[in-house]
């Protein structure tokens, strides 16, 4: 990768018109949600329709609504926890199938037999069927006209990066790297990249170049990776500005690595980390703490009766397989460094750290037979809903760690211990969307979500994560 001359650029070789339709993530998702919607819709209709013949699309509304609205509430659910509104999940045709033909029959299974809400079973059978196989095949054949069509580069946002001269190579690959995705899965192509103009040669230079591509609609964003606002001068801002009147869209590579990735961009952190991480005791919204505390006390009287319920069955299996104590005990770090102690199903060996404190890894010989089975259904967790209780833990937040392990990595990582500002959790952000960390790297990534997380904490976020959480416990994600 190296900085263009913008001197020596011939626009029509560089670059190539856009698409007269172009979707960013959002619009990708919404996009899904609606034919999504509209193909099921159209099957309840004909489904309801094999009941009474006469009906029609205005009486199948006016009478039917809690059917519709339950079936719609009921796939989105199952769509949402399965993943099907993963961009970067759903990129691939032979990824997605299996996994609409099983949501499909999923759904439509749970909704024909659902009592009260869904309609009395049809008179023949085949209607079912019906129901089953018209759904889930034009689910199917909708999902494969996305991931080979829409989701390719012919629907995607041009970009120019303009990048400060203080990135090297490496910096602006990982960038690049992070806009585009794997296959372009996040809507964007970087058609070229520019260092951020500083004499007035290259500053008319670059106004130039914007002039011409928006004249010609040749592009549709121009991103700014700079977290330095000194080098962007003002007459550079008045260029941004002209490129915004021709109907460009400019933003920073801060605002746009959020949107994709959903998490902080700390490469770019060094001395502007709060202004990447504006965070205030004082900004506190008191009604998000009322809910988060409600749910917290909701989610541990729930997960403390459960516990209780596998005591026994956990009990019997520990006594020939674990043999040893059913609880471990660990302190860990929570809000504001303060240590506090957690409870767990035992997992691992008895002397597991005869040889000192280590990390769990993948594939950790530790990890006793009955331990997998724990760790995989995250009912080891179960005993942690009595700090939830106590206020020591959230249901949601990042995950707590030992002191020991957390001066090794706040030693390596800078802003580490910004994760201690809110209550650690049973799950969060960074347990749902990275996978599980057994390194200084992971947890280098883990922490962009963490700050993510903490940045941006709302109701909506909160539900999201339980969603994926779900989904991490059905496909046994964890570790």
């Amino acid at each position: 990768m190296h900085y263009m001359n913008l001197k020596s650029i011939t626009y029509s070789k560089i670059l190539k018109p856009p698409s007269l339709i172009v979707f960013s993530i959002w619009e990708r998702k919404v996009l899904l949600l609606l034919v999504d919607f509209l193909i099921l819709f159209s099957a309840l209709f004909f489904y309801y329709k094999s009941n009474n013949n006469q009906l029609n699309l205005q009486e199948f509304v006016e009478h039917n609504y809690s059917g519709i609205i339950y079936g719609l509430s009921l796939f989105w659910f199952l769509a949402v926890v399965f993943n099907l509104y993963n961009l970067e999940y759903i990129n691939k045709t032979r990824r997605v199938l299996p996994l609409v033909f099983f949501i499909g029959i999923l759904f439509t299974t749970t909704f024909v037999f659902t009592p009260i809400l869904t309609p009395h079973l049809p008179r023949h059978r085949i209607y079912i069927l019906g129901l089953v196989f018209g759904f889930t095949f034009l689910l199917a054949f909708w999902r494969a006209l996305y991931t080979n069509i829409i989701h390719t580069r012919i629907f995607l946002k041009n970009i120019i990066l303009l990048v400060s001269a203080d990135y090297d190579n490496n910096f602006i690959a990982h960038a690049r790297n992070s806009i585009e995705g794997n296959n372009y899965q996040n809507g964007y192509k970087i058609q070229r990249i520019y260092p951020i103009p500083s004499g007035n040669n290259s500053i008319d230079d670059l106004a130039r170049t914007i002039a011409k591509i928006s004249s010609q609609k040749l592009i549709d964003n121009i991103v700014i990776l700079d977290t330095n606002h000194e080098n962007v001068s003002e007459k550079s801002n008045n260029v941004l500005i002209k490129a915004i009147q021709y109907g460009i869209n400019v933003q920073t590579y801060l605002k746009l690595y959020e949107e994709i990735k959903e998490a902080l961009p700390l490469i770019l952190a060094g001395r502007q980390f709060y202004s990447i991480f504006p965070i205030s005791r004082y900004n506190a919204n008191y009604i998000y703490y009322l809910w988060h505390r409600v749910l917290d006390i909701v989610s541990s009287i729930f997960g403390l009766i459960t516990a209780v319920l596998f005591i026994p069955f956990i009990a019997l299996i520990n006594l020939f397989l674990n043999q040893g104590p059913l609880f471990y005990s660990q302190w860990r770090v929570g809000k504001g460094g303060k240590e506090f102690k957690i409870t767990k199903f035992r997992s691992m060996v008895i002397d597991a750290e005869k040889d000192g404190a280590k990390m769990s890894a993948k594939g950790d010989a530790r990890i006793t037979s009955l331990g997998k089975i724990l760790r995989k259904t995250r009912i080891d967790e179960l005993p942690q809903f009595w700090a939830v209780l106590k206020g020591d833990m959230s249901l949601i937040g990042p995950r707590p760690e030992r002191k020991i392990f957390i001066d090794k990595i706040a030693h390596n990582i800078p802003f580490y211990n910004a994760r201690h500002l809110v209550k650690p959790g049973i799950t969060g952000w960074a347990q749902v969307k990275y996978p599980y960390g057994e390194n200084l790297e992971d947890s280098y990534n883990k922490l962009e979500y963490d700050l993510y997380y903490i940045k941006n904490k709302s109701v909506t976020l909160d539900i999201r994560i339980i969603f994926k959480t779900i989904n991490t416990i059905i496909f046994s994600k964890g570790q």
